[in-house]
């Protein structure tokens, strides 16, 4: 099964930047109610444990959120 496939958006964004931030895996695990191993996947495939790798990922997924709303408000 894979987890990170049944996971939404948001919680992957959120999981990432608490990694991003430095909290523990077993912490951002209690705090989104995931098992550990869990967690560590979604990380790892942002660039787990490399903080300044998570921060990009977090700020290209805010970005790409953005941009499909300021071609909505232009047109």
């Amino acid at each position: 099964m894979n987890t990170t496939a049944t996971v939404d958006t948001a919680t992957t964004t959120m999981i990432v930047t608490m990694l991003a931030e430095g909290s523990p895996v077993w912490f951002v695990a209690g705090m989104v109610k995931m098992r550990n191993h869990d967690v560590y996947l979604i990380g790892r495939a942002a660039g787990y444990p490399d903080k300044a790798q998570l921060r990009r990922a977090v700020w290209a997924q805010q970005n790409r959120t953005r941009v499909p709303q300021a071609h909505a408000q232009a047109a």
